[in-house]
């Protein structure tokens, strides 16, 4: 079976993802939570401003969105972005 090509969300999501390693700290502060890096968070909001989607739009499309999250290496799906 043939493998289905890269979309253009994962591949702006890996570009993205791939830029904010380069460019900030894995976390934001000092003492994080380390529930999720802040490139992760970084990752989400790009991706939130390029779907022009709400927050809760784009947790909901998250849950579908099983490349991307692979790509993002998230352990569990995050319940708001708050959380860095």
């Amino acid at each position: 079976m043939q493998a289905f090509p890269k979309s253009r969300s994962l591949r702006f999501v890996e570009q993205v993802f791939h830029l904010a390693r380069q460019a900030v700290a894995r976390y934001s502060s000092e003492f994080p939570k380390r529930r999720y890096t802040f490139n992760q968070h970084i990752v989400l909001l790009c991706l939130k401003v390029r779907k022009n989607a709400t927050y809760r739009t784009l947790l909901d499309e998250l849950i579908e969105m099983s490349r991307i999250r692979s790509a993002l290496d998230f352990e569990e799906i995050p319940v708001s972005f708050d959380v860095v």
